[in-house]
């Protein structure tokens, strides 16, 4: 599962796989830093394109990318972004707000929390 935010409508897409989510969000506006992803686990993720966005003088062309884990901060986990969310976009039960913090503080599978 991937999670992507359109940081202009303030908006949590819930993809099935990352590459749902990068046909989904075009290259351009990946580069403008318009979508920031993360895991389903919800660690950052970043774009690596294997082909470059194009610009002309009044046109462009997307780019083909694909998501690698962030080797820096360059945006902070989901679970501190997520305040910043308007509305969730994704199929049942990850259709609001809270559904993706339990999603994302559940207990993982092999781990067990503190008591």
């Amino acid at each position: 599962m991937i999670f992507a935010a359109e940081t202009e409508e303030r908006s949590l897409h819930v993809f099935p796989d990352a590459e749902t989510a990068a046909s989904y969000c075009d290259g351009l506006a990946v580069e403008a830093t318009l979508w920031l992803f993360w895991d389903d686990k919800g660690a950052p993720l970043a774009p690596e394109f294997t082909v470059p966005n194009q610009r002309g003088l009044f046109t462009g062309t997307n780019g083909l990318y694909h998501l690698v884990p962030a080797v820096s901060a360059a945006h902070p986990f989901l679970q501190e972004a997520i305040v910043q969310i308007r509305q969730v976009v994704g199929e049942f039960p990850l259709t609001y707000v809270r559904a993706v913090q339990d999603y994302l503080n559940r207990p993982q599978a092999g781990l067990t929390r503190p008591g």
